[in-house]
C-alpha cells in the first residue's frame, strides 16, 4: 500500500488519464486447468499455513510487534523490496525476539508494506494453493484525480500518472516465485476490499467498487465478481466508514481523513461462514461527534442489508455489532511545502478542488481507527488496541466479549497499531493470510 517512507500515492508530471470504461479484458486461468466449481478464495477465519508480512523504513517497529505476536500461532513469511531491506528487517526482528531462522524471505522490487492489498491467495479445483490476479488501480487514484481536478483536463492528466506501475505485477511475480497457478481478473480491487466466507458469499462495499471502476454499473461489476473463484453471491452494502475516505479528503466540516475509500476490512468481517462482525459506533459519541454520527448512519444502513441477507442455503446471517473505538484525531495545518506522499504532511492540494481547502487552513485529521481491522492467525485473533489512545477500558472490554463470542476457543489479544491508522491502514492491512 505504500513504499518507504510511506509511498502510497506519488505523482509524475505528465500523462493522459485512462478512459472511464473500455471493454472488459477476459477473466482467465493461466497455466492451469484447475479453476472449476471447487476453486475458491479462502476466508481469513480458516486455518492459515502462514502469515506474510512486509517491512518498510519507519514501520519496522510495527512489523516486529506483529511478528512477535503472530509467530507462536502461525509460520511467518516476509516479502521485502531488496537485499538491504531483507537485512534490515531480519536484524530488527531478531532484536525484537523473533526467531528469524524460521522466517523465509522473498524479494520483490515493488513489495508493498500493506501486503493484504497486493495479493489474494486462493485454492484451485484440486486444492492447490493459487493466486487471484486483480488489477492495481493505486487505490482508485485516477478516479480521485477526476474528483480533484473536475473540469481541468491538464491538471487531471498530470495527476492521473502514478510511478508504481510495477505494483500491478506483485501478485503475478509472487505466484511465479512460489510456482502457483494464477487466475487473472479484469477487476480492480485490493485485498482489503475482498471479504468472503469461503462458502460462496462476498460482501462488497458498493461505493468502493464503483470508485475503482469509473463508468461501470453495479450490475457490470457484479457479473465480474461472480467469475472470481468460489464466489456465488454478492451482498452489497452501501458505504464504509466515514473516516476511511478515498485518499485524502474532507469527512465533514473541518474533519479530514486519509483512507482507501471504504475497504471492507475496516468495517465488516466474516468470523465464520454465517457470522458477520459489523463496526458499530457508540450512541453517546454519535450524539457528540459529527464523524461518529455519520458512521452510525452508514452502519445502520449496512445493518439493514445484512439483517435480511442469507447464506447460499437460505439461512439468515448472524450479525454482531463490533464497537468502534472512540474517535482519534489530531490537528493538522495545510502547508504549501508539504509532500502529499508523506504520511505526516498535508497540503491544500491533497484535496478535491470542490472542497475549497487553502494553504494555512487548520483541519482535524481523524485516524482510520477500527477494531474490525483484526488478524486471524489460527487460534489467535489479534485486534488493534485503542486503550492508549483514549478509548475507555469498558468499551474495549466489550470488544473482547464480542470477539470471544464470534471466535469461540481462540485467544483474543490486542496490539497498538495507531501508526498505521494515521495512514489509512491497520494490522489486517499489514498482513496476508496464506490458507492451509
Amino acid at each position: 500500500m505504500y513504499q518507504a517512507p510511506m509511498r502510497r500515492r506519488r505523482l509524475l508530471k505528465t500523462a493522459v488519464a485512462a478512459p472511464l470504461a473500455a471493454a472488459w479484458p477476459p477473466a482467465r486461468a493461466i497455466d492451469t486447468p484447475g479453476w472449476g466449481a471447487a476453486a475458491r478464495i479462502a476466508a481469513d477465519f480458516e486455518p492459515a499455513a502462514a502469515i506474510w508480512l512486509g517491512c518498510d523504513p519507519g514501520h519496522e517497529a510495527m512489523t516486529v510487534a506483529l511478528a512477535a505476536a503472530l509467530q507462536p500461532h502461525a509460520p511467518l513469511r516476509l516479502l521485502v523490496r531488496d537485499a538491504d531491506a531483507r537485512a534490515q528487517a531480519l536484524q530488527a526482528l531478531a532484536v525484537g525476539g523473533v526467531d528469524t531462522t524460521r522466517v523465509p524471505v522473498w524479494l520483490d522490487p515493488q513489495a508493498p508494506y500493506f501486503l493484504r492489498d497486493g495479493a489474494v491467495f486462493a485454492r484451485d479445483e484440486s486444492g492447490r494453493l493459487a493466486m487471484v490476479d486483480l488489477r492495481w488501480s493505486h487505490y482508485g487514484w485516477r478516479h480521485w484525480c477526476r474528483l480533484r481536478h473536475r473540469g481541468d483536463l491538464r491538471r487531471l492528466a498530470e495527476c492521473a500518472v502514478v510511478d508504481d506501475e510495477p505494483s500491478d505485477g506483485v501478485d503475478r511475480r509472487l505466484a511465479s516465485a512460489l510456482g502457483l497457478p494464477l487466475f487473472s481478473s479484469p477487476l480492480a480491487m485490493e485485498g482489503g476490499g475482498i471479504e468472503v466466507n469461503g462458502r460462496g458469499l462476498l460482501i462488497a462495499n458498493e461505493a468502493l467498487w464503483l470508485s475503482r471502476h469509473p463508468g461501470r454499473s453495479r450490475a457490470e461489476i457484479e457479473a465480474q465478481i461472480l467469475r472470481l473463484p468460489g464466489v456465488r453471491r454478492v451482498i452489497w452494502l452501501p458505504a464504509g466508514l466515514a473516516h476511511d475516505p478515498l485518499h485524502r479528503g474532507t469527512i465533514v466540516g473541518r474533519h479530514v481523513g486519509w483512507g482507501t475509500g471504504g475497504h471492507t476490512d475496516q468495517f465488516v468481517r466474516f468470523a465464520d461462514e454465517r457470522t458477520v462482525l459489523l463496526a458499530w459506533p457508540d450512541a453517546a459519541e454519535a450524539a457528540r461527534h459529527p464523524v461518529a454520527r455519520l458512521n452510525l448512519q452508514r452502519m445502520q444502513r449496512n445493518w439493514a442489508v445484512l439483517a435480511r441477507s442469507t447464506d447460499l442455503q437460505g439461512r439468515p446471517l448472524r450479525v454482531l455489532k463490533l464497537p468502534l473505538p472512540q474517535v482519534v484525531e489530531r490537528p493538522v495545518v495545510l502547508s504549501a511545502d508539504a509532500d502529499t506522499a508523506h504520511s505526516a504532511q498535508w497540503s491544500a492540494d491533497s484535496f478535491a478542488s470542490q472542497e475549497r481547502r487553502r494553504q494555512g487552513d487548520g483541519v482535524m485529521q481523524v485516524a482510520s481507527a477500527s477494531y474490525a481491522n483484526f488478524v486471524v492467525a489460527n487460534d489467535l485473533v489479534l485486534l488493534p488496541d485503542y486503550l492508549p489512545h483514549g478509548t475507555p477500558a469498558a468499551l474495549q472490554a466489550g470488544v473482547r466479549q464480542v470477539a470471544a463470542a464470534a471466535f469461540p476457543g481462540r485467544e483474543i489479544r490486542f496490539i497498538d497499531a495507531m501508526a498505521l491508522n494515521w495512514v489509512g491502514g491497520g494490522p489486517h492491512c499489514a498482513t496476508l493470510n496464506e490458507p492451509a
